[in-house]
């Protein structure tokens, strides 16, 4: 017998749904009546899910929600920065006369790695997981998102991209001098994002003695094209955004391996020195065979919200009494 759900992943600008049949497991190519709606074309979240329900052919058979969101969920009122929307997970519930779970977007995202197939993983390295450890999930985008799983399959939900950044080198460490000039913290979420890629731009051409700016498209475009000094500045993305990576490992015991995810990273890969990142990963003085021995990856998958969703889901009817 099918069991109906709806997921959601619902960002700034836009959102994405699918239905998915919970008797079955998480894949990509369970994701049915998959749709993206523009949020600006609505005024509330309600009216957003209201929208992609009349949409469906059998509405009346989806039983329950599972929305991911970039924000913390854990009080009944939630508030979307990237969307100025406020709203009560109570009243949203009521409205649409369904159960409806919220969780974190990278919650999401660590439990997406469930559902991912080996063509989606780049490995960097020899080191595999077990499936026995903790394992932990970085994503750069609009902003730094961090989250871990435990052996258990408890998702550990974190801010970690709000953790204040540590230089590497000398280099670094000028770099991190002259943003100090805009920023009175600089946490390293203002460096390893689309916006952090941009200022980057900037200290770096403050420190050649000249002022300048781009955007990140225009940066990861230039570098492509062989640009010298975007594929320097993007080295620096890189370089701080391994060490960081392995920092997580460190903080969170994640010695089942680490995987870096989101869009921004596709979109970069083109420009990325798999063994060089994989070197800066292990970099970590003593602690360097620790590190080394962390399966590290990059993830290549479509969807993963919605999966991540569907897996959550899944989860908690696994664990409910029979």
């Amino acid at each position: 017998m099918t069991r109906h759900a709806i997921v959601a992943d619902i960002g700034g600008t836009n959102a994405r749904f699918a239905t998915v049949d919970l008797t079955e497991t998480p894949s990509l190519a369970g994701l049915q009546q998959v749709d993206k709606l523009r949020c600006a074309d609505y005024p509330s979240l309600t009216a957003l899910l209201a929208a992609y329900l009349a949409r469906l052919p059998r509405a009346e058979r989806v039983g329950e929600f599972c929305i991911c969101i970039a924000g913390a969920v854990e009080q009944d009122e939630i508030y979307m920065p990237n969307r100025g929307w406020t709203f009560s997970q109570a009243a949203v519930q009521q409205a649409l006369g369904r159960p409806l779970a919220f969780i974190n977007d990278f919650t999401a995202q660590v439990h997406s790695i469930a559902t991912l197939q080996a063509a989606e993983l780049n490995w960097l390295g020899t080191a595999r997981p077990r499936g026995k450890r903790v394992f932990a999930v970085v994503g750069p985008g609009t902003g730094l998102g961090v989250g871990g799983m435990t052996a258990g399959h408890e998702a550990i939900p974190s801010e970690g991209g709000h953790i204040g950044f540590a230089p590497q080198n000398a280099h670094q460490a000028a770099l991190l001098g002259v943003l100090w000039e805009k920023l009175p913290r600089v946490e390293v979420e203002k460096l390893i994002s689309g916006p952090g890629l941009e200022r980057l731009y900037w200290a770096a051409a403050r420190l050649q003695g000249r002022e300048a700016s781009s955007t990140a498209p225009a940066v990861s475009a230039a570098a492509e094209s062989g640009d010298p000094f975007a594929r320097a500045v993007l080295q620096d993305f890189f370089d701080i955004l391994a060490a960081y990576a392995s920092d997580v490992a460190i903080m969170l015991g994640a010695v089942d391996g680490v995987y870096i995810v989101g869009d921004m990273m596709a979109k970069l890969r083109p420009s990325l020195d798999l063994a060089r990142f994989r070197r800066c990963f292990d970099d970590k003085d003593n602690y360097q065979p620790y590190c080394s021995r962390i399966p590290l990856a990059l993830v290549s998958a479509q969807d993963t919200g919605l999966r991540g969703c569907w897996q959550h889901l899944s989860l908690q009817a696994s664990r409910q009494p029979r």
